[in-house]
């Protein structure tokens, strides 16, 4: 039933004034389905000239790239200039690896400023109630295994948290330390890799702790995680999420050496949410340097990335909104996310699509780093055709460092939450070290890890896994 729920879309759209609902059918891919809509005059068509590319989602979305990448965290780095003023550093980064009561009220109400956004979804569709009393009944099943977790992020004395980034509200980052990260710091130790780490969170109800599952796996692995957050709907669309992640990932490349980090070393890892804004940002990137725009310093970023890895992402919100609405949740909430409800312009699929790309496309391929692409057969919150058409598309419009993986039985959580909490699962893991250690020195890795412990029983994470929305 829930292979069949994820091929079967019953859509209605609203033009006119007037309903108009397609027949329940199975579609392999999304490229009939869009094309048929386009056929009824639901969806626009792909803009062929430059002025009417231009619309407002992609023309603010490139204002706040070029905003973030001309932004080098200098006002953000007050932390970096007080930690030389101490005898050593190894002192301060132990203050600061301190989290006192207040600091753990601030992260409290981050959390929870979060959290009550998911009745934003409910606001968007009377039949998402139902979504949302499933994710309560998954919640409540996995809350045991996740308090492990939320203790983990209060009170983890390898965690950094609330380190500021940037200038706006949920501009703050985290920061997973391994021990040998102190001789690191010193000199006395070669510089750690670096996963910076971009959470989903369906653009709204997303958290840097969701990374801390990760976190904690990696410093086991002697890998250091920053953790990024971003704003989310209705603190900030899409655009704005875009601008803090920009802004994060300057910022570390400016200041995780300080941290026995390697600026030279970077995989950035997103899913979901995550993904997608990840996946814009890199093309839409890479094009404004392909066209002669952005500084020196704002190209090097690229040259530093060792690798993109982006689970379960959704690239075309277009062609998303079928899918959202066979689900029972309204596609307006998709067009509020973007700037004039501009969902082409907020789509890095779409982005392929334009005249700039056309003409800039080859050189733009060339600047961008390995893309991995990630999904699962039985993802019910995007379809797993969301990932096959964007690497074909990436792959047709001249990316040529790209690699699918879809794995059978894999649900959008299962990667990220249930099977680690199996103890069998080191997905997230396995996708990331072969960039930093080889194919053959990732295994060694992998092979000397503790073993994950089981954190739920067997029949709870059944019954998750037979509730779970996503």
């Amino acid at each position: 039933v829930a292979r069949l729920r994820g091929h079967i879309c019953a859509v209605a759209a609203m033009a006119k004034q007037e309903k108009t609902v397609f027949p329940r059918r199975a579609f392999s891919d999304g490229e009939e389905l869009v094309r048929q809509m386009r056929s009824e005059g639901l969806l626009h068509k792909v803009s062929r000239t430059r002025s009417d590319s231009m619309l407002a989602g992609r023309t603010k979305l490139i204002d706040s790239i070029q905003v973030a990448m001309q932004s080098d965290g200098g006002e953000f780095a007050a932390r970096k200039s007080e930690l030389r003023k101490h005898k050593t550093l190894l002192q301060h980064m132990d203050m600061l690896q301190h989290m006192d009561g207040e600091d753990i009220m601030q992260a409290s109400a981050e959390i929870a400023e979060a959290i009550p956004l998911v009745p934003l979804a409910v606001k968007f569709g009377f039949l998402a109630v139902g979504l949302v009393i499933r994710l309560v009944i998954y919640s409540l099943l996995i809350t045991p295994a996740a308090l492990r977790f939320v203790y983990a992020y209060f009170f983890e004395s390898r965690i950094i948290r609330r380190v500021r980034f940037g200038p706006h509200r949920r501009n703050f980052l985290d920061i997973y330390l391994p021990d040998s990260s102190k001789s690191a710091r010193d000199g006395s130790t070669k510089q750690l890799p670096v996963v910076v780490g971009i959470m989903g969170g369906a653009w709204v109800m997303g958290h840097r702790s969701w990374n801390t599952q990760l976190g904690m796996r990696l410093l086991d692995a002697d890998v250091i995680l920053v953790a990024v957050d971003y704003r989310n709907y209705p603190i900030g669309q899409i655009p704005d999420m875009v601008e803090d992640i920009g802004r994060a990932l300057r910022w570390v490349h400016a200041n995780i050496a300080v941290f026995g980090g390697d600026p030279n070393n970077i995989v950035v890892h997103a899913q979901s949410a995550g993904a997608h804004l990840t996946a814009l940002l890199l093309l839409e990137h890479s094009l404004m340097l392909a066209q002669g725009q952005g500084t020196e310093r704002a190209a090097t970023l690229f040259n530093v990335v060792k690798a993109v890895v982006l689970l379960s992402g959704p690239y075309d919100l277009e062609a998303l909104k079928p899918h959202v609405i066979s689900r029972g949740v309204n596609a307006k909430i998709l067009e509020n996310l973007c700037v004039g409800g501009d969902l082409q312009g907020c789509s890095p699929f779409s982005l392929l699509d334009t005249p700039e790309w056309a003409a800039l496309g080859d050189k733009a391929a060339e600047i961008l780093p390995p893309i991995y692409l990630f999904h699962g057969t039985e993802d019910q919150a995007v379809p797993t055709w969301s990932s096959v058409r964007f690497a074909k598309k990436l792959k047709d419009s001249g990316v040529k460092n790209v690699t699918l993986d879809v794995r059978n039985g894999f649900t959008h959580t299962l990667p990220i939450l249930e099977g680690p909490m199996r103890g069998e699962c080191d997905m997230q893991v396995e996708l990331i070290l072969p960039h930093f250690f080889g194919k053959e020195g990732a295994r060694k890795v992998l092979a000397g890890l503790p073993k994950r412990p089981r954190l739920l029983p067997e029949i709870m994470l059944r019954a998750a896994m037979y509730v779970t929305p996503y």
